[in-house]
């Protein structure tokens, strides 16, 4: 079938919300008045079989943090979803062309996403830009080297609401890699409430005020006098180191709690060596958090600062608006990136460029599996060094 691709009204959000459910296989337990499915509605576009509703797709004005820390408009792509009844007949191919569109539209560098699935993504463009590490700590043999600095409260959602904004904004203009959270995102988003688990907020609060905050659930029960209850950790932003080791300090040390659990740590981490015994840390999981698809090349590599001063002539292989030879001139001040007609250091596609931009993945990494070509190795290695970020690139924010 052809797609017929509509926007998004009003009127037709709760079939929207219906699709997305069902394309999911979950419940439908979204309002229609719900503050994140009508922001920027758009930007939100629906496939139609008929009179049936039977895809969904939108964009989200966002903002990523760049190496450097220059904020660069890019769109989240979010509610991608096709019916079980409609797969395999070209919707998800139409729905992320008209999403790439709307980007472009938007003159926005990239778009960006957060994948249900990891096989899906690569073939419109995408590439991993930051991944995540998912751990536990066995509390029993939690044992800290130091006693963390400042102290940590618990505070009512409401007082969280309002300090967690805050902390976020000085860690987003800092950290490569972290998507923007608009202020519905917030109170829509910040804490499911599908969930039944119980909700704790911990705020860190150093010398001159709070410095960062924890957001986690507490689920399981108890047998035979003793507790099997398990710590979810679900949101964990910190400014500063000491409150970093604060608030791990405080969650490693939560009463009647077995195992500390969390999901989307950065892979980073100082974890591990805040501990005495570095294995009460275990690494359950590496993967992939933010998905980046290059737009704008020029826009999105000048917009970050460099490891070390150089030039780099790339060659992007794309059917769409990413194709095209760039010329980067960069250093630790600044770059410039134009297009150029000059033979080509590295050749890749979107989807390369894309792991490569945030300085998550090495290039070389990409060489040795075949998916970055180069004429001499040389290159290969200075593209390393030069694309290095001072810290691993995170997200954060899921949508």
């Amino acid at each position: 079938m052809k797609p017929d691709l509509r926007p998004i009204t009003p009127e037709l959000l709760p079939a929207y919300l219906q699709t997305d459910a069902r394309g999911f296989a979950a419940n439908l337990d979204r309002r229609p008045d719900d503050l994140w499915a009508n922001l920027e509605l758009e930007r939100a576009v629906g496939a139609f079989d008929a009179d049936e509703l039977v895809g969904n797709g939108r964009n989200y004005s966002l903002e990523l943090t760049a190496p450097g820390g220059t904020l660069v408009p890019v769109a989240g792509v979010s509610w991608i979803t096709v019916l079980p009844t409609h797969r395999r007949r070209g919707i998800l191919r139409s729905v992320m062309d008209h999403l790439l569109a709307d980007a472009c539209a938007h003159e926005e560098a990239a778009l960006i996403l957060t994948a249900s699935e990891a096989g899906i993504y690569g073939r419109f463009g995408y590439g991993v830009a930051t991944q995540v590490l998912g751990i536990e700590l066995e509390r029993r043999r939690i044992s800290w080297r130091a006693p963390a600095p400042g102290r940590v409260r618990l505070v009512s959602p409401d007082e969280a609401l309002a300090i967690a904004p805050n902390v976020f904004e000085k860690v987003r203009r800092a950290q490569p890699g972290v998507v923007s959270r608009p202020d519905v995102w917030w109170e829509s988003e910040w804490w499911d409430t599908r969930d039944a688990a119980p909700r704790f907020d911990v705020v860190f609060e150093g010398e001159h005020g709070p410095e960062g905050f924890a957001l986690y659930a507490v689920g399981g029960e108890w047998s035979e006098g003793e507790s099997l209850k398990t710590l979810f950790v679900r949101d964990f932003v910190a400014a500063t180191s000491d409150a970093a080791a604060g608030l791990w300090q405080y969650l490693g040390n939560v009463d009647l709690i077995g195992t500390v659990k969390a999901s989307n740590v950065p892979t980073d981490t100082a974890l591990p060596w805040l501990l005495t015994d570095p294995r009460a840390m275990k690494v359950t999981s590496r993967r992939d958090f933010l998905w980046l698809r290059p737009v704008d090349v020029g826009a999105l590599l000048g917009a970050r600062t460099y490891a070390v001063d150089g030039r780099l002539v790339l060659e992007v292989v794309d059917d769409g608006p990413a194709a095209g030879r760039y010329e980067l001139d960069g250093g630790p001040d600044g770059a410039m990136c134009t297009r150029t007609d000059a033979e080509p250091h590295l050749v890749l596609d979107a989807e390369a460029l894309g792991m490569i931009a945030l300085g998550g993945i090495r290039p070389s990494v990409l060489w040795r599996a075949g998916r970055i070509h180069a004429p001499e190795i040389g290159a290969v290695t200075f593209a390393d060094v030069l694309l290095a970020a001072e810290h691993e690139p995170t997200a954060h924010t899921w949508f």
